[in-house]
Order: structure tokens, then sequence, then C-alpha cells
């Protein structure tokens, strides 16, 4: 349906879509109901727009709260209008080199507006996929590597922001109680990695580290996934090694 001004015809379901867009400025996730009161409109239709811009990855669902925030696609295209560095063209053939040779699956992911928000997935296809993370999507702060791994490295009054939220237990291994969080992350940030093991999915393990800038800023972060008898030997990660290598490489090719 269509709708005329003047001489300019407007789409009503573009509209609306662009509508549940500008809902999200100033806020990393929303559920249903707040999504529906921002936009003024009834519930099926914002369900149904939500689901189709899913589709389209210009919409993601927190798969531990079922909140929508925005995706892939709005990334991608705030990147480019902005001209940051493109991680993804950086990082995507070291990760994918990493996977074929590791039968891992491969993360990159940023800290964006409060969030662990997924920029990549690479999947070898001699291994298990790992699915929990989806490309756009976030998980919580206290849960698996790159989470972490990503909130270790973010100023005092960013992490004690992220303290004070709802922590999310997604397995029993999750760590919930603000203090124990806070005093792992000042591990993670010392040793410069994170291992987790079973606490986003019982079974799976997380292996994440840090991308520095030349000032010691942190710009991303890799991970791997995969089977915990596989990730690990005596407790220890078994391929931290390899995976600072390639974060070693990533760092080069963007220049820093």
């Amino acid at each position: 349906m269509t709708e005329k001004a003047g001489s300019i015809t407007h789409v009503r379901a573009v509209q609306r879509a662009l509508a549940i867009l500008r809902a999200f400025e100033g806020r990393p996730e929303m559920s249903l109901a707040e999504v529906t009161t921002a936009t003024g409109l009834d519930k099926g239709t914002t369900r149904r727009l939500l689901i189709t811009m899913m589709g389209e990855g210009f919409i993601v669902q927190n798969a531990a709260n079922q909140r929508y925030g925005l995706g892939r696609a709005v990334r991608n295209l705030a990147a480019s209008a902005a001209g940051e560095i493109d991680l993804r063209a950086a990082a995507v053939p070291v990760l994918s080199e990493l996977a074929a040779e590791l039968h891992f699956t491969a993360f990159l992911s940023v800290f964006q507006d409060g969030q662990a928000t997924c920029l990549e997935r690479v999947h070898d296809m001699k291994g298990m996929e790992v699915r929990w993370w989806a490309v756009g999507g976030s998980l919580p702060h206290n849960c698996g590597g790159a989470p972490k791994l990503l909130l270790a490295y973010q100023p005092e009054p960013v992490i004690e922001a992220a303290l004070a939220g709802p922590l999310v237990a997604m397995t029993p291994r999750s760590v919930t109680a603000p203090d124990q969080l806070r005093d792992h992350l000042r591990t993670i940030r010392a040793r410069g990695y994170e291992f987790a093991v079973d606490d986003v999915a019982v079974g799976l393990s997380a292996l994440a580290v840090p991308i520095l800038d030349r000032a010691g800023a942190l710009l991303c972060a890799i991970s791997l996934a995969g089977l915990t008898p596989q990730m690990s030997r005596r407790g220890r990660p078994v391929h931290l090694d390899r995976l600072r290598q390639a974060a070693s490489a990533i760092a080069s090719r963007i220049g820093s």
C-alpha cells in the first residue's frame, strides 16, 4: 500500500521498516513490546517486519534474552559510509585458513554499542559448525570467550555498567556474580586471552585473543569454538599459540 505526499509516493511498508531502524538509535537492544511502543505500530505488524528484516540481515535477535538489535547489514552500510577500516577484509582470509587447518569455527567480533557483536563466522566443512553466535548477533558479556575478553579490555566505567546489568546464565557454568566476573576480567586482561568452557553450551569451549592497535587499544577479537575435548588438554587451551599467530597476521594486514 502507498500514500502520496504531494507528487511523491511513499511506500508504507518501507516507512514502517525505517521507523523500526530509527527506534534503535541509542538503544542496542529492545523487546518486541518496546519496538511496538517506540514505532506506534501494532504488535503483529511489528513482529512481521522484524522477522522480514532479520531474514535480510538488518535485524538480529539475541539468543539469550530474545531481544532485538541492529544486524550485520546495517553495520556494513554504516562502516561503508564512515570509511572505517574493513576488519572483515583483513580478517576473513586469515580466519578461513585457521578454520581449515584446525577444523573449528572461527569468529571475528567487536565491542560495539555496549555489546559483543559477531562480525564474521567462518566454518570448516570438515568440522562441527558452532552456530550459537550469529553474524550481527550479540552474546551476554559474561558468557563465551570473545564477549568476556572484549569486555575485559574496556574502560572501568564501561565494565562497571555491564556488571550493573543483568548477567544471564546460559548454562550452569556461566558466571553471574558481579564480583566474580570483575575478578575474572582482570585475569583475562593480565594474561591476554580467555578460554571459556561450557558457559554458552555444555560440551563446547571457546578460545579468544585480542587484536590491538599500535597504541594498545582494542580493535577486535578473534576466537575459535569447538568441542571441549578437542579444544582443551589438562584444562589448558590447545591452540593458543596458533590463534595468537593469526591475530598478529590480521594486525599486520590492517597496519596496527
